[in-house]
This record gives C-alpha cells, sequence and structure tokens, in this order.
C-alpha cells in the first residue's frame, strides 16, 4: 500500500510539473506584434485586423482582396503563431494560422471546405498600426 501512494504522489507530480511548464510557455509569448491593424501587401489595405478581448481570446478580422471576408474569427496564441477558427462565406467553419515575422504577419488557412481557399493558401500583410480597427456588420 505504502509503494502505491509513493508511486501515485509521483506520478502527480510530474504531470503538476509538466503542466505548469507549458502554462509558464504560453504565458512569456509576447502578443504585441500580433495585435494591431495589418494592410495587404497586393493593394496596400488595411485587411487584417486582430484585437485582444477582455476574456483573453483574440478578435481576428481578415478580408481578402476580392475574394471574401471573415469577420467572425476568433483566435488563441500558441508558441506555433495565432490560431483561428472563423465562418466562411458558405456558412461553414474555416481555420488558420497567422505568424509574424518582422512586421509582416502570414495568414495560412490549415482546415477550409471553401472551394475558393484551399488548405495551405496564405496571405500576406504588413502592420501599420498597433490600434486594431475592429469592424461591426
Amino acid at each position: 500500500m505504502k509503494n502505491k501512494l509513493i508511486i501515485l504522489l509521483c506520478a502527480a507530480s510530474i504531470i503538476l510539473n509538466g503542466c505548469s511548464k507549458q502554462t509558464q510557455e504560453y504565458s512569456t509569448i509576447n502578443d504585441a506584434s500580433y495585435i494591431g491593424e495589418f494592410v495587404d501587401s497586393d493593394n496596400n489595405e488595411p485587411n487584417l485586423e486582430i484585437a485582444k478581448e477582455e476574456n483573453g481570446k483574440y478578435k481576428v478580422q481578415i478580408e481578402i482582396y476580392r475574394l471574401t471576408s471573415l469577420s467572425d474569427g476568433i483566435g488563441d496564441l500558441t508558441t506555433d503563431g495565432m490560431e483561428f477558427t472563423a465562418t466562411d462565406a458558405s456558412g461553414n467553419p474555416i481555420s488558420g494560422i497567422i505568424t509574424v515575422k518582422d512586421q509582416t504577419a502570414t495568414v495560412t488557412f490549415t482546415d477550409s471546405t471553401w472551394d475558393y481557399l484551399q488548405n495551405g493558401s496564405s496571405f500576406q500583410y504588413t502592420k501599420s498600426s498597433d490600434i486594431p480597427n475592429i469592424w461591426t456588420e
């Protein structure tokens, strides 16, 4: 019985240490490079807006010139970038990841069923402001 209790305590310690390390890793990610307004690299129009909400999630709005607008995106910041989910023009979920390097954001769609945005499609935007201009419908 004593050995089982020691094993259980050791397992609990390992699990708790792993969880706390993961939480610390995410809490050190700086979201400042993601929050703001980005202009489309092709037509120099503000077409990517990212704002932090009170609940810790991110509001993500994406316009792709002459193709579509995604106004209801919700993002989570991870070590890989900002993962987001929105609703495509057909009313289906669409998701992807936004990565930022220097002042350039790349939006890559990873889970799309919409014919006009294939998985792997990516678009680039350049940061123009630290203040997002979130629009309402």
